[in-house]
């Protein structure tokens, strides 16, 4: 069977098992780049005929042309989830890519906004509209709490309580995360700001979550928020070293809280990480002022 035919059948089992529609797509994209360069590298007609050997050749050549080991490594956990479901389903008899070790990543210092860009995202939309208030929100919201855009997107009025939210994140798994008084308060700001906005534009049609496009329907796709840290790279001096998105302030969330005491262990189950290597990353990156400052507090003989 030729391999189109059975990708398309792992990505139906992908959304029959209710797989995020990103993570179908990551799949599928780069399965499609392996199977393009064993199309014009190799003459094979089945997929059996691969063998360990030219998962060896794709990855030597892929770094050959200069992509980088984080890169590669997502179009081999992406082939190790295809070969796992051609195994157990019985196409081939042998699941060669299981040994395929991923590529080491080299460590990286994850570069984040300081105190005076945080001021400025925090300040930036300070007017009374409602557009206005909901990105002020949305900004806060992503500082104060880590969270992804499509969990932000994704809260409902009725998944914000007092001092914390409810979050539907990867794998369709919940989690609660806390919100500070800041964050409440602004959120008591936006919420009446929402109440009046619904009955002024007299909507039928009033979507359910608690972040609202400026015809009241759901957010549907992240770029809206990626717009909105757009705007304010272009209109303020944030610095051009740091990217300006909702994914650094999910960074900086991360590296503020251990700054702050947190214990890797909370704080990887507030991200929603589903293994603590990948928030132990943070802690790789802090740099040398950060840890003899974070050290500076927790010295064994500066308790007593």
């Amino acid at each position: 069977m030729l391999s189109t035919e059975l990708l398309e059948e792992f990505i139906l089992d992908c959304q029959i098992r209710n797989l995020s529609k990103r993570t179908i797509e990551t799949y599928e994209i780069n399965i499609n780049i392996f199977w393009r360069w064993v199309n014009q590298s190799c003459d094979f007609q089945e997929v059996s005929e691969i063998k360990k050997i030219h998962f060896k050749r794709f990855v030597l050549s892929m770094l050959d042309k200069g992509y980088k080991e984080t890169y590669i490594n997502t179009i081999l956990k992406a082939l190790k989830a295809f070969y796992y479901y051609l195994f157990s389903e019985e196409y081939i008899k042998e699941n060669c890519i299981t040994n395929i070790k991923l590529l080491k990543e080299p460590t990286m210092v994850i570069e984040t906004f300081n105190d005076d860009e945080i001021k400025i995202l925090l300040s930036y939309f300070n007017k009374k509209d409602y557009l206005s208030i909901r990105n002020r929100l949305i900004v806060y919201m992503l500082l104060d709490t880590g969270l992804r855009c499509s969990e932000l997107r994704s809260i409902k009025v009725n998944h914000v309580y007092d001092n914390y939210l409810k979050v539907c994140g990867k794998g369709n798994k919940w989690r609660v995360i806390p919100t500070s008084k800041q964050l409440q308060k602004e959120i008591l700001k936006y919420r009446k700001a929402r109440d009046s906005y619904i009955k002024k534009i007299r909507s039928n049609d009033i979507g359910d979550t608690l972040f609202l496009t400026k015809k009241g329907n759901n957010i549907s796709t992240n770029a809206t928020i990626e717009l909105i840290f757009k705007e304010i790279t272009v209109n303020t001096n944030i610095r051009d070293t740091i990217r300006c998105s909702p994914h650094t302030c999910r960074h900086w969330f991360a590296k503020t809280s251990i700054k702050n005491g947190q214990d890797i262990y909370t704080l990887s189950k507030i991200l929603g990480h589903s293994n603590i290597k990948i928030t132990q990353r943070y802690l790789e990156s802090m740099s040398s002022d950060e840890i003899i400052q974070k050290g500076l507090l927790t010295t064994p003989l500066s308790v007593l």
